[in-house]
């Protein structure tokens, strides 16, 4: 589903393929794993954690993200 990632420090964006069908529906499943991510330019996935999360908190958080987006 992932055409591209990009970003800067922890503002990451990440580009879904237009057959992926939108990023709302990834937004969704991402917030019942208990991850808050924007939907921005319909097929983008906008991610922006706190500044204090910790690598337990990201490794945590980048289970998930994979797991929705395989």
């Amino acid at each position: 589903y992932v055409k591209e990632v990009r970003g800067m420090g922890l503002l990451i964006g990440v580009e879904l393929k237009k057959s992926a069908g939108g990023a709302r529906k990834f937004c969704e499943a991402l917030m019942g794993k208990g991850i808050l991510c924007k939907e921005t330019h319909k097929h983008v996935i906008r991610f922006a954690p706190p500044l204090t999360i910790t690598k337990e908190e990201l490794d945590w958080a980048l289970e998930r993200i994979e797991s929705v987006l395989h």
